[in-house]
């Protein structure tokens, strides 16, 4: 006697014995999961900072590249606001030398988040487009440095318009020569 099995994926499978991971003759769809392995920073990795906080003072850099990636007033305000409150944590933190460290590594870390959105854009591309990807990867950094610095998205956010202002990001792809 012959029954007819049902797999996930509504698959049939019929006159076919199922067992372990042999499934017969017919075509089943495979489903992968990929997990993440993310570690836990547990003392910084990073001997100095790698950005400059003394760089656009006036924010005239910051707002030439939100003017040129298409940022409306409201955000180009929001931008300098968020900018100003990372400041104020960011000098807290430069007090020790392993505040610095830190910080140095969570920046390069937000860099990278960044770069996994920014890569796959064409030239002319707009990032507030993929701003909410980039959000997205907050959690994550927030997550890994918990057991060492406590921040959140606002001060990401903040130190993603940090990053603007020391021309480590662009909010509109461009030919960087």
């Amino acid at each position: 006697m012959w029954d007819v099995i049902r797999l996930a994926g509504n698959i049939e499978q019929s006159h076919n014995k199922v067992g372990r991971d042999l499934i017969g003759r017919d075509k089943i769809d495979k489903q992968i999961v990929y997990q993440e392995y993310e570690s836990k920073a547990t003392k910084p990795i990073r001997k100095e900072p790698t950005f400059d906080l003394d760089k656009d003072q006036d924010n005239s850099t910051l707002l030439k590249k939100l003017i040129a990636g298409k940022m409306n007033s409201q955000m180009r305000l929001r931008a300098i606001s968020a900018k100003l409150n990372a400041l104020s944590i960011i000098f807290d933190l430069k007090k020790s030398e392993h505040g610095k460290q830190i910080l140095s590594d969570v920046y390069e870390n937000l860099l990278t988040a960044v770069s996994k959105v920014v890569m796959p854009l064409e030239d002319g591309e707009l990032l507030k487009y993929k701003s909410e990807d980039i959000f997205r990867e907050f959690p994550r950094i927030i997550s890994r440095f918990e057991d060492i610095l406590n921040i959140d998205e606002a001060f990401l956010e903040g130190l993603l318009y940090i990053a603007t202002s020391n021309c480590a990001l662009r909010w509109k792809v461009d030919d960087a020569s």
